[in-house]
């Protein structure tokens, strides 16, 4: 169908997370991504959202002796779904599970690359706004 976005990818240190601390960070920054970018929290759509966690072998801090870890997740949506008020709020929650996640000292960032339609393919099939329009309102109906 080539309807998977939009993909997650949250980089740790090495050894922040347990696995199930990260499961449910997965969960939550993906159930915020949905919101974000006004998409029904169906099986569908939690299925072609993918959430990477990584963790990085020397970790991650900001520059200067003394700083706090940091936590990087970039979130790659089809282009038109977010706007800056948009990306301000899931800044906030996202930042939010993060730090609940590893501690309020954690600095968050959080990168939002959109990607142009006709740049996103999926098993060879490009995923399109009309197609996911079409999907969201699949979703919405009473029917559905």
């Amino acid at each position: 169908m080539g309807v998977t976005m939009p993909l997650v990818e949250i980089t740790v240190p090495e050894g922040t997370l347990s696995e199930a601390a990260a499961e449910v960070l997965q969960q939550r920054v993906a159930d915020s991504v949905l919101t974000a970018m006004e998409l029904p929290h169906t099986d569908f759509f939690a299925a072609a959202t993918w959430v990477y966690v990584r963790e990085a072998a020397k970790g991650l801090a900001t520059t200067g002796a003394g700083r706090p870890p940091g936590v990087l997740v970039v979130v790659t949506p089809l282009e038109g779904f977010l706007t800056p008020e948009r990306n301000e709020a899931l800044a906030v929650e996202v930042t939010r599970h993060v730090h609940e996640a590893t501690g309020p000292d954690t600095v968050v960032w959080l990168v939002v690359n959109e990607i142009p339609e006709g740049n996103w393919a999926v098993n060879g099939g490009l995923t399109r706004r009309a197609k996911i329009d079409e999907l969201v309102a699949e979703a919405s109906s009473p029917a559905s």
